[in-house]
């Protein structure tokens, strides 16, 4: 059979069509309704453009108490910043926001956390890995004045099939719990 130029147009158009139908938005929306809580998750996700959002909300059925989460992730030449915010029942935020770099051998991360009492952290993060399966990873938390209140640094090294991983930490006088140094995921 000879293909003509008429009976590739369909085929032209069906594909010039389909093309911005890719580009949408693609949301999914899940809820939960039991007997003490009711519950609803909005993910809203765009591959072309880079982006992905998510709401949650969350009710007490029993005092009407409603918690929300949202949360924003924009894709970016070298990685990606995030952005969360969260509202507990009493009207109290909190929020973080950051950038992931990614290099050719590993990721560092750096942000801002804010509590809800109003206090700042400073967050930073790196990991590697070299062609030998060696690998280092660090976490750190910094208060307002740049003063260190917690870290951790990881370094692992291979040699003659065997792993050693040296882990040091650290957490200032005062502080019982760490400020939480990790990346959201979302």
């Amino acid at each position: 059979m000879r293909n003509t130029p008429l009976m590739l147009a369909p085929l032209a158009l069906a594909i010039a069509l389909a093309a911005p139908l890719a580009a949408q938005d693609k949301t999914r929306t899940k809820g939960f309704q039991g007997p003490n809580v009711s519950a609803s998750q909005t993910t809203t996700v765009n591959r072309d453009a880079g982006t992905a959002t998510r709401d949650r909300t969350v009710t007490n059925l029993n005092t009407g108490d409603t918690a929300t989460s949202s949360a924003v992730r924009q894709r970016t030449e070298t990685g990606s910043t995030i952005g969360i915010v969260q509202t507990g029942p009493q009207g109290r935020s909190r929020s973080l926001e950051g950038e992931r770099v990614r290099s050719e051998n590993g990721s560092s991360f750096s942000g801002t956390a804010t509590g809800r009492g109003g206090q700042t952290y400073g967050l930073a993060s790196s990991r590697s890995r070299d062609g030998a399966g060696n690998s280092q990873a660090s976490q750190s938390v910094t208060d307002s004045a740049g003063n260190t209140l917690a870290s951790r640094d990881r370094v692992t090294t291979r040699s003659n099939g065997a792993a050693t991983s040296t882990v040091t930490r650290f957490r200032a006088e005062g502080v019982s719990r760490p400020p939480r140094a990790r990346r959201p995921r979302g």
